[in-house]
């Protein structure tokens, strides 16, 4: 203890030689924010908005180490150091009183943390994934909440000065190697300790419990039927499990020993076993993605029109053995019949590496997380106004000068990054062995501006433009009217179609109407191409018919080349939607025009409007991103209110509607685990909007049914905002 105590006094005596000491962020300029690593604030802290916590954590990218021992704040607030991976050291203020869920989520080179006395709750998630926290001193006795400390593995001793222990839950210390850690309470009251929840664990004598899932309770997406025999004999789940699978099903055969032996935690080869699961194609059944899964005392069945509903019958499965969430896997299942399938083809999410880079690993493990809720499509946003994300063989300039910048809005950071085309064919294998197509998008003629930073004679007048550090629309666009341009694209689609297999390809198409149209008007190359097209207006009021024949063009190359079907962003500029084209709703207010649009033109549709699918929106008032660009909330329940069919009728459903997407912009998204705290828990609901039937869905209903999903989430170290 007294060498715990020295350690502490000698890193307050380092930090107050070479830390910055201000009253608040607002002392600083920006500059300074961005070059922070040691600070003592010793002001009345701001908690909303863009507060002084918000600045620390987005504003302050190198910060490691922050005294707020000699601050006025009473709240360490939600999500306040939420994913800064540099932060090693922080003095929590002497008044504490609370410390917010997923303060210091992923926070994983902190070593130590001081509760201090007057400290009364450590919210849910609040240290969740502090791998490097080594050492924990609770002066007091806090309450603390779920999964507070899991996942600090690093954890080697816990002091807790109360003779009465906190109150902990179950799952506090979830993944901690109690083995490896040593618990020191005050002499005399172990056997208070011993007999805890939470701290018992400490002790190896936590009650052992019988989880009996609960398949109503628990599945995400609800799932067509669901028949319980809840008085059979029910199916004993730890053990070792023999796995049958047809021929074609080698890649689902994998993806089952892994689920059994991850969940049962139960060494498994799939030989040998005192249970059996059946993996089996059943042409019989309806849609391609279509599946039954039984449940008997003897084993499980899982039948699929295609080896795609075969697994997403083991997502199911692996949903079952998750049970309430609080462990690993449940001891039974009841005996079940569950038969299957989805409303919607499409089941889509979209990042945004362009503002700012996604590493490619971590890119790589976001694809396993959607695809156990059934979303099939993980769509690349691979260039912007901001930076080129992907290598063109072609034009190597474009990663060399155009795939590094510092800066997005306020955040002062440097950001670079792109993916190599090895790199993407890998992720398209991965992504297909999990039943993801990789959709990969190149904008046009706006979003731009990368491009045409490395190649000014894209735009018109080949105008230099610097690479965009702010969000925003640039109103540079392609030029229509220049051969390079077309020379460009194709290019460009030429590699894109070698790498990505996926039937579609994203060109983008929108935010290039008013104003940015305007800038062909008085384009010499633009000029000729209005006379070879019989354009006889001078003014910018059917510049849109360039951008027709700019897309028509890389359209028709697309299709007779590469066999690919386009996909684009609707605008009204779009006079028609051009045959065989997929468009994207996306405009709060447009989307029952764009739907007619798509009825008109005989073309399919995607619906994401912003009103139900921008998953970078907060979800709920004063949630991340607090700073933004003015945008509007979107709860988790407007998010479950999307109807696909967006009430225009079966035969709108049949002919027209492909699915349904969720967008994931990140102008304000500065970390991996941030994208999944802006994605889950409304990815959840957009895919059951997608997958379940308007029958089986209730707002009520599937707000019971996500809670055991976000626990399992939590407990695998997942971040996702609790905002509902």
């Amino acid at each position: 203890m007294k060498k715990i105590l020295l350690t502490a006094t000698l890193f307050l005596t380092a930090v107050s030689l070479v830390a910055q000491t201000v009253a608040r962020m607002s002392d600083l300029t920006p500059q300074q924010k961005e070059g922070a690593t040691d600070l003592i604030l010793t002001g009345q802290l701001s908690t909303v908005g863009n507060s002084d916590f918000r600045q620390l954590r987005d504003l302050c990218h190198r910060l490691k180490r922050v005294d707020l021992s000699h601050s006025d704040v009473l709240e360490i607030p939600k999500n306040a150091f939420h994913s800064r991976h540099r932060l090693q050291q922080v003095i929590l203020p002497h008044t504490l009183h609370n410390v917010g869920t997923q303060a210091f989520f992923a926070c994983d080179s902190l070593q130590s943390i001081v509760l201090p006395a007057s400290t009364a709750t450590v919210a849910d998630a609040a240290f969740l994934g502090c791998k490097g926290l080594e050492s924990l001193i609770i002066e007091g006795a806090p309450s603390l909440g779920e999964f507070a400390f899991a996942r600090c593995n690093g954890l080697r001793t816990i002091t807790v000065r109360s003779a009465i222990p906190p109150r902990a839950s179950a799952s506090t210390f979830e993944g901690v190697d109690v083995r490896r850690c040593q618990l020191s309470v005050p002499k005399g009251s172990e056997d208070f300790y011993r007999k805890a929840e939470g701290w018992n664990v400490f002790f190896g004598n936590e009650k052992a419990g019988f989880e009996i899932c609960r398949p109503e309770k628990c599945i995400v997406p609800n799932p067509e039927q669901l028949e319980v025999h809840g008085i059979a004999t029910p199916l004993l789940v730890k053990q070792t499990w023999m796995i049958e699978a047809d021929s074609q099903l080698d890649n689902e055969k994998k993806h089952a020993l892994r689920i059994l032996a991850d969940r049962t935690g139960v060494k498994q080869n799939g030989r040998k076993g005192k249970i059996r699961l059946r993996l089996g194609l059943d042409n019989t059944l309806g849609h391609r993605e279509a599946y039954t899964l039984r449940v008997t005392a003897e084993g499980i069945d899982i039948m699929g029109k295609s080896p795609a509903g075969v697994f997403y019958g083991l997502m199911t499965l692996e949903c079952l053995l998750a049970a309430d969430g609080m462990s690993g896997c449940c001891d039974v299942l009841p005996q079940m019949v569950l038969k299957d399938a989805p409303r919607t083809d499409m089941r889509e999410l979209m990042v945004d590496p362009a503002r700012i880079f996604i590493p490619f690993e971590e890119l790589k493990a976001f694809i396993p997380e959607m695809a156990r809720y059934k979303l099939n499509a993980l769509h690349l946003h691979l260039v912007d106004d901001q930076a080129w994300r992907i290598e063109i063989k072609k034009y190597p300039e474009l990663t060399a000068k155009a795939s590094s910048r510092v800066g997005m809005d306020d955040m002062l950071i440097p950001i670079e990054g792109y993916y190599t085309q090895d790199q993407m064919r890998e992720l398209v294998a991965f992504a297909a062995s999990y039943h993801v197509d990789i959709i990969p998008e190149i904008e046009m003629p706006g979003h731009e501006v990368a491009a045409i930073h490395v190649f000014p004679e894209l735009t018109c007048g080949a105008k230099q433009l610097p690479i965009r550090t702010t969000c925003g629309v640039s109103n540079e666009l392609l030029c229509p009217g220049k051969e390079f341009t077309y020379e460009f694209l194709g290019n460009v689609f030429a590699e894109l179609a070698d790498v990505f297999p996926s039937e579609y390809v994203h060109l983008g198409g929108d935010e290039a109407g008013n104003p940015a149209l305007g800038c062909w008007t008085n384009c010499p190359d633009c000029q000729t191409l209005k006379r070879r097209l019989d354009i006889t207006t001078t003014d910018r009021s059917e510049n849109w018919r360039l951008q027709e024949f700019l897309f028509g063009r890389v359209i028709d190359t697309l299709r007779t080349k590469y066999g690919k079907t386009p996909m684009f962003w609707y605008e009204t500029d779009f006079k028609n939607i051009p045959e065989g084209c997929v468009t994207f709703a996306w405009r709060h207010g447009l989307t029952k025009a764009a739907a007619e649009a798509a009825i008109r033109n005989n073309a399919r549709i995607v619906l994401c409007p912003g009103e139900h699918c921008y998953l970078d929106y907060p979800m709920a008032r004063g949630d991340m991103p607090e700073v933004n660009w003015g945008m509007p909330v979107t709860s988790l329940q407007q998010t479950y209110k999307l109807d696909p069919a967006w009430n225009m009728g079966d035969a709108f459903e049949r002919e027209n509607l492909l699915g349904v997407a969720g967008t994931l912009w990140s102008e304000c998204i500065n970390s991996t685990e941030r994208i999944y705290y802006q994605a889950y828990p409304r990815a959840l609901a957009l895919a059951e909007a997608a997958w379940s039937r308007p029958e089986r869905r209730s707002w009520e209903d599937f707000r019971r049914r996500i809670m055991p999903v976000l626990r399992d989430m939590h407990r695998r170290g997942i971040s996702y905002s609790m905002e509902f």
